[in-house]
C-alpha cells in the first residue's frame, strides 16, 4: 500500500506542478578538455538522479524552486564534485582526475598458467535485478568475492561473466551500464576503484550474457579480495516503460500508471540473511547499504534476499 500511495503522489505532483524547466549542462575534462561520458548525478537531499549522455549532456526536468539544490557529479576515475544546480547550469563542469594513493606496487610478472573459475549461480534460486532507486537515480549492485586459494606469488582478474534476467513474453531492453572493480573498506563495504577506467559495456537486447576480458588491465587481486559491481546510468537508450496497477480507493477498480525504468535487468541469485559470505550491498544516494536490510516481507523472495551474481575467472 505504502509504494502504490508514494506512486500515486509522485504522478500527481508532476502532474500539478507548474513550474518545471528542462535542465541541461554538459560535464568536461579538466585536463584534457574532453566532454566526459555518462557521468551519474545525484540529488544531497532529494530522491532523485541522472546520468549524462555519451558526449557527457545532462538533460533532466526541474521544479525551478529547487535550483538551489546541491548535487554530486561522480564518475570512476574522477574526484567527485559537488555545486548547486543554478552552478551547473551557470558554469561548465570540469571534474578533475583522481588522484587517489594506490596500495604500494609491486611488480609481478602474469603467467596465466593456473585459473580458478567461481560460479556465484550453482544451485540458487535466480531472480531478476533492476535499478534499486525503482527508477528515481542512477543505483549500483555489488558483490563481494575473496581471493582464491592457492595463489600465493599473484592473483589477477581474469574476467566477469555478467548475465541478464530473462522474462517469458517481455523484454530486457538493449542498452549500457558501468562495470567497475572495489577493494574492500575496513567496514567491510566497497570502497574505491581498483580499476579506474570508466568502463562502460554495451548490450544488444539478445545477448543473455556477457564476458567482459579484463586481462588487459592487470588487476591484481588485494588480500583482502574484492568487490565486483555493475552501476545503472539513466540515459535515453536504457530507458522502458513499466505499468504499475493501482487500487482506487477501497473499490475494485484499478488503474494503469505509467513509470519509467532504466535497463539492464540484470540476472542475480535469492540469499538468506544467515548467509555471511553472500556479502552483497546497493548504493543509495547516502552510501552503500548491505540487501539484507531491505524488506522483502510479502514479495516473491518471502523474507530473503535479492543479490548480484557473477561468474569470475581467477589467474597467475
Amino acid at each position: 500500500m505504502c509504494l502504490r500511495v508514494c506512486i500515486i503522489a509522485l504522478l500527481c505532483s508532476l502532474g500539478l506542478n507548474a513550474q518545471k524547466m528542462e535542465i541541461t549542462a554538459q560535464v568536461f575534462d579538466a585536463e584534457t578538455r574532453e566532454e566526459i561520458p555518462y557521468v551519474n548525478l545525484w540529488f544531497l537531499k532529494l530522491n532523485k538522479g541522472a546520468s549524462a549522455s555519451a558526449d557527457g549532456v545532462f538533460k533532466f526536468a526541474l521544479d525551478s524552486t529547487l535550483l538551489k539544490e546541491n548535487v554530486v557529479l561522480s564518475c570512476v576515475g574522477y574526484t567527485r564534485d559537488t555545486l548547486s544546480v543554478q552552478e551547473l547550469i551557470a558554469k561548465t563542469p570540469y571534474l578533475e582526475k583522481s588522484t587517489a594513493e594506490l596500495d604500494e606496487v609491486t611488480i609481478v610478472p602474469m603467467r596465466n598458467e593456473s585459473r580458478k573459475r567461481v560460479n556465484s549461480f550453482s544451485g540458487r534460486r535466480v531472480v531478476g535485478l533492476g535499478n534499486f532507486s525503482g527508477g528515481a537515480y542512477p543505483s549500483a549492485l555489488a558483490r563481494y568475492y575473496e581471493k582464491p586459494k592457492g595463489f600465493d606469488k599473484a592473483c589477477f582478474l581474469q574476467s566477469v561473466e555478467v548475465q541478464f534476467y530473462q522474462i517469458y513474453g517481455t523484454l530486457n531492453p538493449s542498452g549500457k551500464f558501468r562495470l567497475r572493480i572495489m577493494s574492500v573498506g575496513d567496514n567491510g563495504k566497497p570502497e574505491r576503484d581498483l580499476l579506474g577506467v570508466n568502463l562502460i559495456i554495451s548490450r544488444d537486447y539478445t545477448d543473455r550474457k556477457l564476458e567482459i576480458d579484463l586481462l588487459p588491465y592487470r588487476l591484481r587481486v588485494p588480500e583482502k579480495g574484492i568487490f565486483v559491481c555493475v552501476e545503472h546510468l539513466f540515459i535515453e537508450e536504457n530507458a522502458f516503460v513499466e505499468e504499475i496497477p493501482v487500487k482506487l480507493n477501497d473499490t475494485a477498480a484499478v488503474k494503469l500508471y505509467e513509470v519509467t525504468r532504466y535497463g539492464p535487468i540484470f540476472k542475480g541469485i535469492e540469499v538468506s540473511q544467515k548467509d555471511d559470505e553472500e556479502r552483497s550491498f546497493y548504493r543509495s544516494i547516502t552510501g552503500w547499504k548491505p540487501v539484507n536490510l531491505l524488506n522483502t516481507q510479502g514479495s516473491t523472495l518471502e523474507g530473503k534476499f535479492p543479490a548480484p551474481a557473477f561468474k569470475l575467472v581467477f589467474t597467475d
